[in-house]
């Protein structure tokens, strides 16, 4: 059964009509919260959160106006803000520095990073006046790492995990906890052209210590517990969510090379 640990709760989530934020929609609205959603498509969001306690706002978050707009009409339509979720982000074809295109750096950071400087600076005064609130956002094992081909995305989810450390000891002793997760490899639309390739799957998989992609739900749990009094002095972390992906120094797997063990 549901702990509703959000029952009269206000949470703002972007990029929460797919994947896994519309997974963690719909685990925020089973625990009581009142949802206010936001992405560039509205697709079946409502259909499968119900009406009752959710609201679809379309907004661009590498717009400052559109940021600012949405959280204003959250406000207003609920009266408060609890929750900012920062999730909606946009990845970029593989690409070196050498050969990335101007254009398309520039809207994967804006996306990425610009968009939770603009939502924090829009939610934090409210949380402020309440006394109390949480920011959790979806950085990634990128921004820990490097990611052959990622520039523009591990740079800006760097900034992310960083802006979010800076934030958290800014507004710490205002009642305001603001952290990160980074999930390694998802089983989301994202994702799609990892599967798509079926050499390309396998390797990746190969390379996770437990051999599978994560369930939206399972990363999402996790933001659910950081956003929650469950989490009440956990403020400024990263938090890997990743298989074990991380855990590895990048040697190869010498034991099955040499025959010595079946791992």
């Amino acid at each position: 059964m549901p702990e509703n640990r959000f029952t009269n709760r206000v949470v703002f989530v972007t990029g929460g009509t797919s994947g896994l934020g519309a997974d963690t929609c719909e685990l925020f609205i089973a625990e009581g919260a009142k949802v206010f959603v936001t992405d560039l498509l509205e697709r079946d969001i409502l259909q499968r959160l119900g009406h009752e306690n959710a609201h679809f706002q379309q907004c661009d978050i590498s717009s400052v106006s559109q940021c600012e707009n949405a959280i204003k009409a959250c406000i207003e339509r609920f009266g408060r803000l609890d929750v900012l979720f920062h999730n909606g982000a946009r990845l970029a074809d593989l690409a070196t520095v050498v050969d990335h295109d101007v254009e398309t750096f520039d809207s994967v950071v804006k996306t990425n990073l610009y968009g939770l400087f603009y939502l924090a600076r829009a939610a934090i005064p409210q949380m402020q006046k309440q006394g109390k609130g949480a920011i959790v956002t979806t950085a990634s094992t990128a921004g820990l790492f490097g990611d052959y081909g990622l520039a523009s995305y591990s740079a800006a989810k760097a900034g992310t995990v960083n802006l979010t450390r800076t934030m958290a000891l800014d507004h710490a002793r205002e009642g305001i906890r603001i952290n990160c997760v980074c999930p390694g490899y998802m089983v989301t639309p994202m994702t799609d052209g990892f599967r798509a390739e079926q050499h390309v799957h396998e390797a990746l998989l190969e390379s996770i210590p437990m051999n599978r992609g994560a369930d939206p739900k399972e990363i999402g749990r996790a933001v659910l517990f950081l956003a929650s009094d469950d989490a009440s002095f956990i403020t400024g972390q990263a938090l890997v969510i990743d298989g074990g992906w991380t855990a590895a120094s990048g040697c190869p797997n010498f034991p099955k090379l040499f025959g010595k063990a079946k791992l």
